[in-house]
């Protein structure tokens, strides 16, 4: 079971059959000790009410490395990928597991995901363990370019450059997306699958904070915002 501890300022999601675990601002924990049943409870010094988590919780509490996939580009990469309809699927780039987690929380899908640096794998394995996902993900420290991608119906890459992980032949029904962080890259990957016979589309991604004061709301005067692209492509029948 997923629970989440919170008070007026934080906020803890995990599983309480992950065992001992370290969670950051927290400390050391036995995840066995807690439920959704009291009213309230004290660690150190800070109170504490319980529930069950909400996915909005989960992704909160994913553990981060220096980026991360946000909840908005998940739902809009699964309707790329028609997630809802994919038993399972290939993800390059899996980071410490901001999409993963989540795609196999939202949709059921099992995932085989690559992650080269280690010390993202540590972390991706952490919130595995953290989110009971181990049935649906399996994370392998490992290049992407090994990879047996033709395996695979539908696969998500997660790198600046894609196009370096599907310089192969293709076949039959494929489903590919990738988030790029620039213009140009975003052009680069949509020509190379349009140059496979792909069916390709783009998203811009821009999140805009809102304010909200005594004179209405409106977008906070001054932001930086963070963008980005989803690329995306449909390949039917490929023959290489």
């Amino acid at each position: 079971m997923l629970v989440t501890l919170y008070n007026d300022r934080e906020l803890y999601s995990f599983s309480n059959t992950a065992g001992l675990l370290y969670i950051r601002d927290l400390g050391n924990i036995d995840t066995g000790k807690f439920s959704v049943s009291p009213a309230e409870l004290e660690i150190g010094s800070r109170r504490f009410k319980t529930r069950n988590s909400t996915l909005s919780d989960v992704s909160a509490s994913i553990e981060r490395g220096p980026q991360i996939v946000l909840p908005k580009d998940v739902n809009q990469i699964g309707f790329e990928l028609d997630l809802p309809f994919c038993p399972r699927m290939l993800e390059i780039g899996g980071g410490v597991g901001g999409f993963s987690i989540l795609a196999a929380l939202i949709y059921k899908t099992k995932i085989v995901s690559y992650e080269l640096d280690g010390e993202n794998f540590q972390l991706f394995q952490k919130n595995i363990r953290r989110f009971e996902v181990s049935g649906l993900i399996e994370a392998r420290n490992r290049d992407g370019k090994e990879a047996q991608v033709d395996e695979f119906d539908t696969i998500f890459i997660d790198n600046p450059e894609p196009w370096n992980f599907l310089d192969c032949r293709l076949t039959g029904t494929k489903k590919i997306a990738s988030i790029l962080p620039t213009y140009s890259q975003a052009e680069r990957f949509s020509r190379f699958l349009i140059k496979k016979d792909f069916l390709v589309s783009v998203h811009q991604l821009i999140d805009v904070p809102i304010k909200l004061s005594a004179m209405g709301m409106r977008p906070e005067t001054s932001f930086l915002y963070h963008t980005g692209f989803i690329v995306s492509g449909v390949g039917v029948n490929l023959n290489g």
